[in-house]
């Protein structure tokens, strides 16, 4: 970790669905699992709406199921272990402007960049080809199994946190952990509906988000 300005305050942002649009890739390992557990020919496009059923909350397992898919539970047991790979991982993309909205943070904040990942080497590669080291203090994995949200705040516990900004009811979690603030967004994994229904103001842009704290 690199030494902290002490006059600025700790923020922490997530990865998938925060800084980067890993949709893509959820969709296409999705059909290729689909397809070799049970031979069938789907493309891609044919699970379009994949992402923004789970952004409500629902799980992958009832996706499958809704849409009469057999196998289902062999199929996003495959799903998880394959999502992680290389292959699939350079299917994602940083979002628009995150550079231009990293670099404004930085110049305000200590930023720390927390996901929670199965493959930490896969992920520090990522991390590596994406160039987004230039702006955190710190990049932190966590172990994407059990609770979550307390393998988050366990890794960063020691600093004290001004807020974080997260798509997902994890980094929430770790915001009531921490007792700081949270920011959702609502472009990623979790949907502005989804925040609703949970008491929360969501923001279409981490921009938005610096706008309130200016």
């Amino acid at each position: 970790m690199s030494e902290l300005d002490l006059s600025k305050n700790n923020i922490v942002l997530d990865l998938d669905g925060t800084l980067l649009d890993s949709r893509r890739r959820h969709i296409v390992v999705l059909s290729d699992c689909i397809n070799q557990i049970n031979a069938t020919a789907y493309t891609p496009d044919d699970f379009y709406d994949f992402v923004s059923y789970k952004s409500e909350g629902n799980t992958g397992l009832s996706y499958l199921k809704n849409k009469g898919i057999p196998n289902e539970a062999t199929i996003i047991s495959l799903w998880i272990k394959r999502i992680e790979y290389r292959k699939y991982l350079r299917l994602d993309l940083l979002y628009p402007n995150v550079l231009v909205e990293l670099k404004k943070m930085s110049d305000r904040y200590n930023l720390f960049l927390l996901t929670a990942r199965s493959n930490k080497s896969n992920a520090i590669w990522q991390l590596s080809e994406l160039g987004l080291g230039d702006f955190f203090c710190d990049k932190i994995i966590v172990k994407n199994m059990g609770n979550v949200g307390l393998n988050k705040y366990r890794a960063i516990q020691q600093i004290p946190l001004e807020f974080v900004i997260g798509d997902t009811e994890t980094d929430f979690a770790l915001a009531k952990y921490a007792q700081c603030g949270f920011f959702p967004l609502n472009y990623g994994f979790r949907s502005a509906k989804y925040w609703r229904k949970n008491g929360l103001k969501s923001y279409s842009s981490i921009n938005k988000i610096i706008l309130t704290q200016l």
